[in-house]
């Protein structure tokens, strides 16, 4: 699969989605990517540099020309770096040789500041006009032999990024050989122009090189090497290969209209280049390493000596100031505000590299920590575990999905009301879900039951407006209760509001009372069941909500053939195959082994009881004769029946803390961790297909 077969989500919405990386999300300093953005996960970020390429100019045997570029050079450097950015200079030969003779530090001082150095290969001048007809080896050699100029001049270990465009296929075994491992900036050297295949806005690793326009099946009856050649195996991406491909962001090359150029209208220039930034910070998803760069030359910011004495000099020196000026603008007033919002980061194309890396060893994927809130038995337990959740949540910068049922929330409000002040002023994601005797949960829908649409929309309605009463499954009317309820005490609508009802008719119209009332996500499956094709589905007004594969059982399939929680095993033997974070990392490695299109929505769920008791609900002994809740008990329900869960010991309930906060901490270091409401947001941002998830 090549990664131009879709089209562009929001030209790709996230992104994501990737360390992981965070697609990895990564904060950047002046000194680059250095860990995650603990901004809202639902935000792309966007690694932005600029590259200078220098050409293999023999004149540079001139001092006069060669000064002149270096100066231009370190103008520009230094214009950046004001700016709190870094660039990748790119050189070759002549240039480095006459820096490494002359004992110039120009490129020894730019490293030294924190700018990147790189090799710009013209391969017919390091190979020879006939540079598609040699060997693999002799390339290596070329390329190696002008890398080790390069770290002769700027005094650095290794370079890592190369750029220039060519018609050999071996091109990619040539460069690693030569301890090359990204590239980018390809461009067919007989039009001088990069087709659109190699557009867009996230990295890949290519399957190899380009195949020559007179071999190549894509070429002309004439053989004309104006005709285009195949890039495909340059645009598939190798999970496994050995080189990373950096796009540069820029759109529209399938216009006959070449763009403005700098040498030649500067304001044209950066007006343009504003346009293609700002469309590709559209086209940036969370979950993936976003990238944009642009490259000058030194030439197009100075003339050459012969205009830089006489007459012409005045003219020569106004042009270089108008591009200096021009540019110092751009930072300015495009560059710096998105910065500084946090849309756009300054990175090198060794820590975009790096950033990939780490997305690709995490996997990448949208994660979201749902906690089911309804222990009416053992209100205090309840009220300082969801504190203890709100405290490690805000701890790695992520946010939680409390599901709470509105009969806890009368209790919090009467008993704990610190927790309803702590959850309403937190950032914490509020959904909603009801539980026994909840007129809309299974087995207690009798007063649903023979009534005609509207009396049951009307029911429906008062069930989520008054009280419920907990001993006889009716309403207290004098009392406001239901989803109402919880979004007046939180001062926000719920997300999501499942309809735990397996009557057709009942549970279409309960969604669509939910969604009247704010709500904007439903549930139909619990763990798993989206389809991989098609992740956002839509029901009834609502959202479906999406999960792939979930962090909550596996392995034996216990009792209910579903697999064994995990944090009933903390204790036991088998405690390391039930450590919720390393089955992460390997549901992770599995999905993308798989070479799944898009990234996954993985749900880590659990209930506040789970933590400190264990066995059936609290509350089922109330209200069902078994502990697998399939045979209720008719109304009045005994609320002083007798606790049908066990107390865990501290020993467990600390184990299960631990294994928990690892899972959170893992979460929210390499994937975009969300909740029902980022993914809302998510799934309503003009998406057309899961691909733009990549």
């Amino acid at each position: 699969m090549t990664k131009n077969q879709a089209p562009v989500l929001r030209t790709i919405i996230v992104i994501l989605l990737l360390a992981l990386p965070s697609l990895m999300l990564v904060s950047c300093s002046a000194g680059g990517p250095a860990g995650r953005d603990e901004t809202a996960a639902t935000e792309p970020v966007v690694l932005f540099s600029i590259g200078m390429h220098i050409e293999p100019v023999k004149g540079y045997n001139n001092p006069e020309l060669y000064e002149t570029h270096a100066a231009a050079v370190r103008s520009v450097a230094d214009i950046v770096a004001a700016h709190d950015g870094r660039m990748n200079i790119q050189a070759q030969t002549p240039f480095t040789a006459v820096a490494v003779e002359n004992g110039d530090t120009l490129l020894s001082d730019l490293a030294g500041d924190g700018h990147e150095l790189g090799l710009h290969f013209h391969e017919d001048a390091h190979l020879g006009k006939d540079s598609e007809s040699l060997p693999a080896a002799a390339w290596c050699s070329a390329m190696r032999d002008e890398a080790g100029l390069i770290e002769a001049a700027g005094g650095v270990d290794n370079v890592r990024y190369w750029s220039g465009g060519n018609l050999y296929p071996d091109l990619l075994e040539a460069a690693a050989c030569a301890g090359f491992d990204i590239y980018g900036d390809w461009k067919n050297p007989e039009t001088q122009e990069t087709p659109a295949e190699l557009g867009g806005v996230n990295p890949w690793r290519p399957s190899g090189g380009v195949v020559p326009a007179g071999e190549s099946p894509l070429t002309d009856a004439a053989g004309s090497t104006g005709a285009a050649v195949d890039v495909t195996a340059l645009t598939k991406h190798d999970p496994s290969g050995a080189i990373l491909y950096l796009p540069d962001g820029l759109s529209g090359r399938e216009s006959a209209t070449r763009p403005p150029s700098l040498k030649r209208d500067e304001q044209a220039y950066f007006d343009y280049l504003e346009g293609q930034l700002r469309e590709a910070l559209g086209a940036a998803a969370p979950d993936r390493v976003n990238v944009f760069h642009f490259n000058v030359h030194p030439g197009e910011f100075v003339d050459g000596p012969g205009r830089q004495a006489g007459a012409a000099a005045g003219a020569a020196e106004a042009h270089t100031a108008a591009k200096y000026a021009a540019l110092e603008s751009f930072l300015t007033e495009v560059v710096d505000p998105l910065v500084a919002d946090g849309r756009l980061q300054w990175a090198t194309y060794s820590q975009v590299a790096d950033a990939y890396g780490q997305r690709e060893a995490a996997g990448g994927g949208y994660m979201t920590f749902a906690v089911n809130v309804h222990d009416v038995v053992n209100v205090d337990d309840s009220a300082d575990t969801i504190l203890r959740l709100a405290d490690i949540y805000e701890k790695y910068g992520v946010r939680g999905d409390f599901y709470l049922t509105a009969p806890v929330v009368h209790l919090y409000e009467e008993q704990r009301p610190d927790v309803i002040q702590r959850l309403r002023d937190s950032d914490m994601t509020i959904s909603y879900h009801v539980r026994p005797p909840h007129a809309l949960y299974n087995r207690f829908d009798q007063r649903l039951e023979g009534l005609d649409d509207a009396r049951l929309a009307q029911t429906l309605l008062d069930y989520e407006s008054y009280r419920l009463d907990l001993a006889t499954g009716g309403l207290l009317r004098d009392e406001p209760g239901g989803y109402r309820y919880v979004a007046d005490t939180f001062g926000r609508d719920p997300v999501v509001a499942p309809s735990p009802n397996n009557d057709p008719r009942i549970k279409s119209l309960s969604r669509r009372t939910y969604a009247g009332l704010g709500a904007q996500m439903t549930i139909t499956y619990h763990e798993q069941g989206t389809d991989p094709d098609e992740p956002f589905e839509w029901v009834d007004g609502l959202l479906v909500r999406p999960s792939d594969f979930s962090i909550t059982r596996w392995g034996d399939p216990g009792s209910n053939g579903k697999g064994t929680f995990w944090w009933n095993k903390v204790l036991s033997d088998e405690a390391d195959a039930y450590d919720p974070a390393g089955y992460l990392q390997a549901q992770l490695k599995e999905w993308w082994s798989a070479e799944a299109g898009r990234a996954p929505f993985v749900t880590s769920l659990i209930h506040e009881n789970n933590f400190y008791r264990s066995g059936a609900a609290p509350w089922s002994s109330r209200y069902f004769s078994d502990n697998g809740k399939t045979l209720p008990l008719e109304p009045p329900f005994d609320l002083n029946a007798e606790d049908a869960s066990t107390p865990r010991s501290l020993e467990e309930q600390e184990a299960i803390w631990a294994a928990y906060e690892e899972m959170v901490a893992y979460a929210a270091a390499n994937l975009n961790v969300v909740t029902s409401e980022d993914i809302v947001r998510l799934a309503s941002g003009g998406q057309e297909s899961p691909d733009d998830l990549r």
